[in-house]
């Protein structure tokens, strides 16, 4: 049996989605969190503090797309991207990566310094924490750090800062239904694959560990539909974050 191992925390989308990768796929395997504050110390095999990183024996790999390519070299069963759909799924994936996941960093960039900002920023800390440790220093600071980190600042170059925070959410849920399409899953293709799994941990995180009070993405019909058809490939828990920290589960938010 191979030995898979995958170094990240829960709170980067990327890592959420390589996990989901994992769960769909009924691949075993050890999560190893890494305390973003220290990576090059968990993962300084890789000479660097990228995550997520995958191992697999002695082999290993960065980019979550990248994952989803090699977890079918070596678990071919449930493929996340089978070869006769591999041009569509690649295009996808370029919005998933250049759009939808760039845009979930938007309110680090631009979110106002209030109360609001600050408790949603505590409560990332709170996680991150609870499975590496924080100092209490660093955990009150958080909010102003995450404004600060190079990775998040890098991100805002890629971005159209000029369109709105609200505007640039309508437009992505926009795009999300249309290539959802007639679906049943994303692309309207007939079988979950890579796409759905990048998505699906991202819109129901926040939910689920209480920095949302609703399951947002449920508001509309076709997506709340395509969310429950991809649920159905996955664990209660799919995110890589204890339960212990959990608010509301999906089916909650799905009912």
């Amino acid at each position: 049996m191979k030995s898979v191992k995958l170094y990240g925390y829960s709170t980067s989308p990327y890592v959420r989605k390589t996990g989901c990768f994992l769960y769909y796929k009924d691949i075993s395997f050890e999560h190893i969190p890494v305390n973003p504050l220290e990576s090059e110390t968990t993962i300084g095999f890789t000479r660097q503090t990228q995550v997520p990183v995958l191992q697999i024996d002695d082999e290993w790999r960065l980019e979550s797309s990248d994952h989803a390519y090699w977890l079918d070299e070596h678990f071919p069963d449930k493929p996340l991207c089978p070869a006769n759909h591999r041009s569509k799924i690649e295009e996808i994936d370029r919005w998933i990566s250049d759009t939808f996941l760039l845009s979930i960093f938007r309110y680090s960039i631009d979110g106002e310094m209030n109360h609001g900002f600050r408790q949603a920023g505590w409560r990332l800390a709170a996680i991150v924490s609870a499975q590496t440790a924080l100092s209490e220093k660093d955990r009150h600071r958080w909010p102003e750090m995450l404004q600060k980190v190079p990775f998040i600042q890098e991100m805002a170059k890629h971005m159209d800062l000029t369109e709105s925070f609200q505007d640039m959410q309508l437009r992505i849920a926009g795009e999300l239904v249309a290539h959802i399409g007639d679906g049943p899953y994303l692309g309207s293709l007939d079988q979950p694959t890579m796409l759905d799994f990048a998505i699906f941990p991202q819109l129901v995180w926040s939910y689920m560990f209480g920095l949302s009070e609703h399951l947002t993405a449920a508001a509309h019909p076709v997506v709340k539909a395509w969310l429950q058809r991809v649920f159905k490939h996955l664990p209660d828990n799919p995110t890589l974050t204890p339960d212990f920290l959990k608010v509301h589960s999906v089916a909650e938010g799905l009912a």
